[in-house]
Formats: C-alpha cells, sequence, structure tokens
C-alpha cells in the first residue's frame, strides 16, 4: 500500500467503505441501504461515494481491501472495475502516444504478417455493425482521376487454386509449382455494369504500352476498436457468367481455375438478401429514375421464381476479388507500421511467401 498508511504491525480499526472514502477525499458519507432497496439504488449511492476523482485517489494494491476491511462483494468488485477503466480511455488527444500496449519488436524479423493481423482485427470488431465496410479506389485511365467507392467485404476464398493465382500475380511466363499458401483472395461483388469494371477494362486496353505487372486498386479498411490502418493495394478480377472477364498474362485461364470461380460465384450469389438480388435486375446505373420502371419490367421479387426458389446469378452480377500484392498497416496506439509485400522467389524458386518489415509511421 501507499506511505500515507501504517506498517501491518499498526492494528486499524474497521471502516465502512464509504467512511474509508470521506476520510481520505472529505466525499460526503452515504448511509447504507436496506436489503431491501432496489439494487439500483445501491449501485446509485456506490457511484456517488466512488467518484472518478476518488477511485483515482484510491491506492491500487491487492492488499487495499484487506488492510481496510472493505466490503469484496461482486458487485463492487465490478463497479470499481468499470470505472477505472472508463477512466483510462483513450480520448482523441492520446492517438499516438506512445504505449507498450500491443507493442512489437524494434526488428523485422518474426513479427506477424498483415494477414496474421487483420484476422484478429476483424475477429475484435465483428460485432460493430458495418464494420465490414471497405473503400476501394481506382483510377479513370480517360481522365486520369481516381475514383473511390464503398464496398462490402464478404470474406476471404478459401482452397483458391495456386495456378489461379499465379494468373493473376505472376510477373513472368512460365508456371511454378504449387506452394505459398496464398490464402488472403478477398471477396465483394459488383455489377457488370459498374465504373469499376469499364476501369479495368481500360488498364488491360494500355497495359501493353506501360508496366502490365502494376497494381489496378487499393483498398483502405480502418478498424475503430483497435485503432488499426490497413492500406491493401493489388490486382482486381471479376468472375462472370463464364469466368474471369480478363486475364493478367497472355492466354486464358486454366479450366480448373474457371469451375472454381464460377462455383464460389453461384454460392455468393445464394448468400446474398433477397433486396441484394434484386438490384442486379434494376436498369442500367447512372440513367434518370423512373417509378414505373420496376412495374413495366418486372423484376423479381427477391431474385426468386414463382415457387420462392433462388433464380441463376443474372449476367451482371460479378463476384471481385482483390489479390493483395502490398500492405501498408498502421496501429495508431502506438505508431506502429508494418510493410508486407508477396514474394514470388527467385526464377527456380517455388516458395513463394510475405514478406514483412517495420518502417517509420
Amino acid at each position: 500500500c501507499m506511505r500515507v498508511f501504517p506498517s501491518p504491525r499498526h492494528k486499524l480499526p474497521s471502516v465502512s467503505a464509504a467512511s474509508f472514502v470521506h476520510q481520505i477525499i472529505g466525499a460526503p458519507l452515504i448511509s447504507r441501504p436496506s436489503p431491501s432497496s432496489p439494487s439500483r439504488h445501491i449501485k446509485r449511492s456506490a457511484n456517488a461515494a466512488f467518484s472518478g476523482s476518488a477511485i483515482s485517489a484510491l491506492p491500487q494494491c491487492s492488499a487495499f481491501s484487506a488492510c481496510c476491511n472493505i466490503p469484496s462483494s461482486p458487485s463492487l468488485r465490478k463497479l470499481t472495475r468499470n470505472m477505472s477503466a472508463s477512466s483510462s480511455q483513450e480520448g482523441l488527444s492520446d492517438i499516438g502516444q506512445p504505449t507498450t500496449t500491443g507493442s512489437d519488436s524494434d526488428g523485422s524479423s518474426g513479427i506477424p504478417n498483415w494477414k496474421e493481423r487483420i484476422d484478429i482485427s476483424i475477429a475484435k470488431s465483428r460485432k460493430i455493425r458495418g464494420s465490414n465496410y471497405v473503400q476501394i479506389s481506382t483510377i479513370n485511365y480517360e481522365t486520369m482521376e481516381p475514383r473511390c467507392r464503398t464496398v462490402v467485404f464478404r470474406g476471404f476464398l478459401k482452397g483458391v487454386p495456386f495456378g489461379a493465382v499465379e494468373e493473376v500475380l505472376a510477373d513472368h511466363s512460365g508456371s511454378r509449382e504449387e506452394g505459398g499458401g496464398y490464402d488472403c483472395v478477398m471477396k465483394m461483388i459488383t455489377d457488370l455494369r459498374s465504373n469499376k469494371v469499364q476501369e479495368l477494362e481500360m488498364f488491360h486496353e494500355l497495359k501493353s504500352g506501360g508496366n502490365k505487372n502494376a497494381n489496378t486498386v487499393e483498398m483502405v479498411w480502418w478498424f475503430p476498436k483497435s485503432s488499426e490502418q490497413y492500406r491493401i493495394s493489388g490486382r482486381l478480377q471479376f468472375i462472370g457468367s463464364n469466368g474471369p472477364l480478363y486475364s493478367y498474362p497472355d492466354g486464358e485461364a486454366s479450366e480448373q481455375s474457371i469451375n472454381y470461380f464460377l462455383a464460389e460465384r453461384k454460392q455468393q450469389w445464394g448468400n446474398l438478401s433477397d433486396m441484394a438480388r434484386e438490384q442486379f435486375y434494376w436498369e442500367n446505373p447512372g440513367i434518370p429514375f423512373t417509378s414505373t420502371w420496376e412495374e413495366a419490367k418486372g423484376v423479381p421479387t427477391g431474385g426468386r421464381d414463382e415457387e420462392g426458389k433462388v433464380l441463376p446469378p443474372p449476367d451482371t452480377f460479378l463476384m471481385m476479388l482483390l489479390y493483395p500484392t502490398k500492405i501498408d498497416y498502421l496501429r495508431l496506439g502506438d505508431n506502429f507500421r508494418q510493410i508486407d509485400e508477396w514474394d514470388w522467389g527467385g526464377e527456380d524458386d517455388s516458395v513463394c511467401q510475405w514478406k514483412s518489415k517495420r518502417v517509420n509511421p
């Protein structure tokens, strides 16, 4: 305990918690409610006695309750813990201040890669509404203007054929043996008639005169609960009714990749809400709105037939995939920043992995 308290060999008189606070900081004494009083009056009295200033003045030591004969009821312990936690919550002025909580070593060796980090970030924010909303930025290659929009992240693809990853990310011709464990293809959806699709089409038309291996998109994902930001650069791929719309290397996608993607697209269509499915039967985006259009065209309610079964996905429905190649991770709590880049290894090396390094924020 603090020095203001006598040594253990001195006997202290038995005092109540409220009386003790009154002796230390001058807080008013509040009479103990009768057992028949509602619990809310007990909490109200305790809140009044143990104000924020009172709690901050109390010594934080394991022998505190024992040496001062303070009751150790579960409700009182829970109350003091909650008040202590609320007084230590981070405010806007605290963002960026150094802290030791969750800090990583100064070196870059052995630090978790971005995929390991973001799995934890997603788990922490799973119950927050809108936590799976991300921002996607592209470029209009006709005007060279940026375009940004919010989309819904719908999970990571599982069991992606390694050949499919190579078809999008490989920077050289030829094939590699399977390996590397690229388990971070990010899944979203979009409409065939959206600007994103047109912008990627322009990229593929112009890539012969520039860097055909350049990234086509950047995503920003902010996690307010943990104060973490992920800037994810990579390459987009759209999966339509016949498979991938465009192929990054020369040639077409393999049959194995096409079958895998079509199965994933069908499953994602079935996972959508009825309202989300209806949008893909609407008129072209961007044209003047008419309230009578739905009645004239007969949009299937919920994307279902007369028997209530989900209709096959229309051609307008695309599964949008992001293959990350570079991630810029920033944690504001302690200004920790990390860069992750996908590395294919040497020409004769089949080991592919993420290379992570810590950098200055």
